[in-house]
């Protein structure tokens, strides 16, 4: 069941949400992630370029996957 809300939002969002094709799904799925914490976190969900520099920054990487990781961070085009 869907019930019909009236809340205040930055203009910014409604401005990105409308590039969205269904906005009310993308704002039930957004709030369902945010009430539940990190119980429904997936790494999926995190932009490549952040767990590029994420690995890059770990100490446990070697340095030849760190080069080709700093090299896609400095040439990518994301």
């Amino acid at each position: 069941m869907k019930v019909n809300r009236t809340y205040s939002i930055d203009v910014t969002l409604v401005q990105q949400l409308r590039s969205r094709r269904n906005q009310s799904d993308t704002v039930c799925r957004a709030l369902r992630l945010f009430l539940a914490g990190e119980d429904e976190y997936s790494v999926s969900q995190v932009a490549t370029r952040r767990l590029l520099a994420a690995l890059h920054a770990r100490q446990d990487i070697s340095e030849q996957l760190k080069a080709v990781i700093l090299a896609e961070l400095t040439n990518g085009s994301e």
